[in-house]
């Protein structure tokens, strides 16, 4: 029996903050919007002078104001200021981290500062803690997926199902909770799905192992993954020089007889189906990934709070 499939750490794969940084092109539109949606259109003078209230009020000087936690979660997305900042034209603040992402916060802990000019800070708040409480709920609900998951040796992978923008921060934020992103896009990994057998005109094991030698000979080594949704064909997605199958809707029982098959000769992901009532069961079939949206689509914003303090 293989200890390991020979491709499996490329699976292993999480998205860096210095990689976001470098793709601004994923997202420097979308904080543009939030800059437009909360101050409105941009004009001849920084936007944040059309935050109404605060020059109504008349305030002016400079400040300090403290992130704090209100309930226990995990924490993602306090370098996000450096990326807000800048787009809002906020040039006399500074955002400073007291702690790090992935920090396990309990309630009343200190996130960090904002301090500088006091209209700059009102003017970026909401959208900071949006984003942050957003992140910190993905990378909560990551954790409490692994948490369970870890106890069998089994590791999660999160999926595309994300909120359509926000990809690359979400994918980060799952990673921040310990698990492990899938691919980003329909670009960096090649994932077989039954339409594509279908419009292949694959219709048994013999068409499916010739075309999926094809399509590893042609895929410049990327990775190559086959989405099964009958054991039957294992052995022959096996025999076609697949890096990975997932499993689409197999029960426990059935991913167990697949694990058996394979004897660890390439990387087997479960997915469908699977949610945080029958995680524990779906773990002790021992894939070697669960793949799920949950951690995305199921997470709840945290409780965070900015404490003005001087």
């Amino acid at each position: 029996m293989t200890t390991s499939p020979a491709r499996i750490d490329e699976f292993r794969q999480k998205i860096s903050w210095c990689e976001i940084k470098q793709s601004a092109g994923l997202y420097h539109s979308l904080l543009q919007t939030c800059v437009e949606e909360d101050l409105g259109n941009t004009s001849d003078h920084p936007v944040w002078r059309n935050d109404l209230t605060t020059s109504v009020c008349g305030l002016r000087g400079n400040g300090s104001a403290q992130l704090v936690a209100r309930e226990p979660f995990v924490l993602c997305g306090v370098k996000l200021a450096d990326l807000l900042l800048p787009i809002f034209s906020c040039d006399e603040v500074e955002f400073l981290p007291l702690l790090s992402d992935g920090h396990f916060c309990q309630a009343g802990d200190l996130i960090g500062t904002l301090k500088g000019a006091v209209p700059q800070i009102l003017a970026i708040e909401r959208t900071l803690l949006n984003f942050i409480q957003r992140l910190c709920g993905v990378a909560t609900e990551a954790a409490s997926f692994v948490s369970i998951l870890e106890q069998e040796g089994v590791e999660l992978l999160d999926t595309r199902k994300t909120t359509p923008g926000l990809r690359i921060f979400e994918k980060f934020a799952t990673t921040c909770g310990g698990s492990f992103n899938h691919r980003m896009g329909l670009f960096d990994r090649v994932l077989i799905k039954d339409n594509h057998l279908a419009a292949a005109k694959v219709k048994d094991k013999n068409s499916l192992r010739s075309f999926l030698t094809d399509v590893t000979h042609r895929s410049s080594g990327r990775l190559v993954e086959l989405e099964l949704d009958e054991l039957s064909y294992l052995e022959a997605a096996i025999e076609g020089k697949v890096d990975a199958v997932l499993l689409d809707n197999f029960s426990p029982t059935e991913i167990t007889r697949a694990v058996e098959i394979n004897q660890n000769r390439i990387v087997i992901e479960a997915s469908g189906g699977i949610n945080k009532s029958n995680l524990s069961v779906y773990a002790k079939a021992k894939p070697h990934f669960i793949s799920t949206g949950a951690p995305v689509h199921s997470a709840q914003w945290v409780d965070i709070g900015l404490d003005w303090i001087d």
